[in-house]
């Protein structure tokens, strides 16, 4: 039993580092390379999607904007590790203790959108997002994050058979298992400045496992 306890905390300390390693370095290619970071943040978002228990709405909702063909709407709730919080004493929050450890996240409400006034070069990819929990270790509810140099978005999710660009109620009540991502930066009516970056993301809670196969 002890063994099993402590190779579950290691499984959870390497989880938690990638996560704040992967966030350390979005955050670092935000400044300098503005579309990149895009793809990068809306990657790790992906690649951290969720299903919280209690919801009753659908944990995942992909749809092409009701307004342009190059736009998105785009819903679900994604893990992200806990910043700011220091790893090596106990801190008090909201008149309560809190001891930080491997297992300290937030669940975030994701929201994606870019319209047809988006595409045309207005606004760029809009990212807000919201923490699911109530009193959030970091002080910070909710954000808001523009990337104006993106032009257009092509997404993709897959349900273990084939790949759409719609997610969200009836068959697909769950989580899709991968997401593939285009960004479109630049005028595509002039082609010599356009550039496209890609993206293919696993997504780990979307997973399938069959059970197992009956004997005769």
């Amino acid at each position: 039993m002890g063994i099993a306890v402590l190779l579950a905390a290691v499984v959870f300390a390497v989880y938690a580092g990638v996560l704040r390693t992967l966030d350390s370095q979005s955050r670092w290619r935000a400044a300098a390379y503005p579309s990149a970071a895009a793809l990068d943040v809306l990657s790790l978002d992906l690649a951290g999607a969720v299903m919280p228990w209690g919801i009753t709405n659908a944990p995942f909702v992909l749809a092409p904007s009701p307004d342009g063909t190059d736009g998105i709407k785009l819903h679900f709730f994604s893990t992200a590790p806990i910043s700011g919080v220091p790893q090596s004493r106990t801190q008090a929050l909201d008149g309560a203790l809190f001891q930080p450890d491997v297992l300290a996240y937030a669940i975030r409400e994701m929201n994606y959108v870019l319209s047809a006034s988006n595409a045309a070069g207005t606004n760029g990819l809009i990212r807000v997002w919201q923490d699911f929990r109530l009193g959030s270790a970091t002080g910070v509810v909710s954000n808001c994050d523009t990337w104006e140099s993106v032009h257009a978005i092509r997404l993709e999710v897959y349900d273990g058979k084939v790949w759409t660009n719609t997610w969200g109620g009836g068959t697909n009540a769950l989580l899709p298992q991968a997401a593939r991502v285009m960004l479109i930066v630049g005028d595509e009516s002039a082609s010599r400045s356009v550039s496209r970056r890609t993206s293919e993301v696993l997504i780990p809670a979307g997973q399938r496992i069959a059970p197992p196969k009956s004997r005769k």
